[in-house]
């Protein structure tokens, strides 16, 4: 299952690494909720949990940046939230001007 539903809100779960390696499978299942689900995300909130991530790298900030794109192309009210972002991938947000983005829980 790409992502999962839990009270109107639409759960995208990053798999265990977010590097050179994923990126483009991690943006492909991104995109395939974002098409499935594309206009019901207007009236819903997109969660995206990286409780699973285990590694990653600077192309964890590409694929913030990709979601940010694809979810702005579908409306200007959804709401997204990052979740359990990891340490690392905080520390490389805080460094660009995408650290607003990011969810406070950790």
């Amino acid at each position: 299952m790409v992502g999962s539903e839990i009270n109107k809100s639409l759960i995208l779960t990053v798999g265990e690494q977010l590097t050179k390696v994923t990126i483009v499978q991690e943006l492909h299942k991104a995109k395939e909720l974002l098409q499935e689900f594309g206009s019901e995300l207007v009236s819903r909130k997109l969660v995206v949990n990286f409780e699973e991530v285990k590694k990653v790298d600077t192309l964890g900030v590409v694929y913030i940046v990709q979601i940010e794109r694809s979810i702005s192309n579908i409306s200007k009210d959804l709401k997204v939230t990052y979740v359990n972002v990891p340490d690392d991938l905080a520390a490389l947000l805080r460094l660009t001007s995408l650290a607003q983005v990011i969810s406070s829980d950790n």
